[in-house]
Order: C-alpha cells, then structure tokens, then sequence
C-alpha cells in the first residue's frame, strides 16, 4: 500500500541516484538486489489486493446470507397466518379435496411407491391422502428421523413402508406420527412419487419448510418425483429467496389445483410448463 503511490518518474529518480552515488563495479550487483527488491513490492501489492478483494467479497456474501435469512424469516410467517386463518370445516374439507385431486393425478396413479408425510397443525391434515394411496394398493413409505452416519452427526430423514396406520405408527420426533421402530429395518425401496411438506411454495416450485433442513437434504440425490402438498393460500405469487442447498418441487399441490414445473418420468407425453397453470 506504502508504494502505490510510486510513479514511473518517482521510481526513475531512484535509478537515477542509484546510478550516480553507487561505484561502477558495484552497480550491477546493486541493480539485481533492486529489481528483487521492486518484484516483492509487486509481490505484496499483489497479496494486499487480493486480501482486500476477499474481504470484500466475503462481507458482500454474509450481507446476501443475511438478507436471504430475513426474506426467509418474513415468508415463514406470513404462511403460518395464512395457515392459522384456515378455518377448522375449510381445513377438513381441503383435506379431502387434496386426496382426490392427487388420486387423479397421472403421476400419482402411474406411481407404485409413494413417499408422504403426517400432517401437523402447521400443514394440511393428510390422513384421507394416506388411507386413498393404501387403499389403492400402493406401497406407501412414511418418513422418520434419526441420526446421520456422519461426522458431526446430523439428524436426517429415514423411510419405512407402512401398511396400516392404527397399527404402524407412533408419535415421534417434533410430536410427529411416524413408523413405529419394528418397521424401520432393512431398506425401504426408492419412492416413485414423493409428497412434500413446506410453509410456503412458489410459482416456479420453489419451497420454504421449517428451517431444519432435512427434505433438503432427503431430496439431495434422490431421483423420486417431487410434489409440494399444501392449502392454496401457502401457494405466493412472489418468487422465494432460496439458498443454493433448497430443493425446488418437480409440482406443487393444493386442495384447488396442480402445478407442474418439470415433466414427471412417470407420464409420458407431459412437457414441462414454463408458466405453470393449474390442471
């Protein structure tokens, strides 16, 4: 920084003095030691420059994260009122809707394992969903939590099918239903559909759940057809603010319409819609 404002002129008066008080025989030598000398100038100016641009970019990068958490944070409850204004008969009625315009969907109807979740007071009641997918013969795969096998341990989403749901679930973490433990041996087989909880989606499938992660990092990799499941008031007109590691929603359904964003592997001859209308 010291030299940054150092000239060609300023440095050629150096030179100059350099060549005028230093002896002949001496003067070769003194000149090598100069050019080292002015290529480690360069050398620091360089690394201060790059230090700097690194902490400028590293603070531009905490005030994205920052702001990208307060959007986040606005949306998480503005869906929780929109959620908590649902009166008691709408929600039941929603409910029921929802399964049946799910049991009509081709990319459920072509599916023979689905993926769906227990609905809390937070989210759709999805109990008519879960008895429509048994009762139509389909193996369907409920989600629990337990511990990753990474270092550090994080808790992450496990599947285990369920046949009967008097018989075969518990209450589990977060006050959650989930697959007793009897059920959670051995390897569940990779849903075909996948039924997704969240607090808010969007019109281009992007998703907002809780904050914790874990459809995130559930849907990282897998290869299963993704749907949201909401009421119709969690659906914004507005475009979320997602991080890099939020998984976006192959479709998007409510107790009103279907929104598809990417064509499922499961019905041919679906394109993907570029802007999403409700089926």
């Amino acid at each position: 920084m010291i030299f940054d404002s150092l000239g060609i002129g300023e440095l050629g008066v150096v030179v100059a003095l350099v060549v005028v008080l230093v002896k002949p025989k001496e003067l070769g030598k003194v000149m090598r030691e100069f050019g080292k000398f002015k290529r480690k100038v360069s050398q620091i100016q360089s690394d201060v420059k790059s230090q700097l641009e690194s902490i400028t970019l590293e603070a531009e990068a905490s005030e994205k994260r920052d702001k990208v958490q307060e959007d986040k944070t606005g949306m998480r409850k503005w869906a929780k009122e929109q959620i908590q204004a649902v009166p008691s008969a709408a929600r039941a009625e929603a409910a029921s809707a929802l399964a049946l315009k799910v049991a009509e969907w081709p990319t459920y109807k072509n599916a023979k394992v689905v993926a769906c979740f227990s609905g809390t007071l937070e989210e759709i009641d999805t109990e008519p969903l879960l008895r429509r997918i048994l009762a139509d013969g389909k193996t369907l795969l409920m989600p629990y939590v337990k511990d990753g096998d990474g270092e550090p341990k994080i808790r992450i989403l496990g599947m285990a099918p369920v046949s009967d749901l008097e018989k075969d679930l518990e209450e589990g973490a977060f006050g959650i239903l989930e697959p007793r433990a009897g059920l959670r041996t051995g390897t569940a087989p990779e849903p075909d559909l996948a039924l997704i909880p969240g607090l808010c989606f969007d019109n281009r499938g992007g998703r907002l759940g809780k904050g914790l992660g874990f459809y995130d990092r559930y849907l990282t990799g897998n290869r299963a057809m993704r749907a949201g499941l909401g009421f119709d008031v969690q659906i914004t007109q507005k475009n979320l603010t997602l991080d890099p590691h939020d998984q976006l929603m192959d479709a998007v359904l409510s107790e009103k319409r279907i929104l598809v964003f990417s064509a499922p592997a499961l019905t041919a001859g679906l394109a993907p819609a570029t802007s999403p209308e409700p089926l």
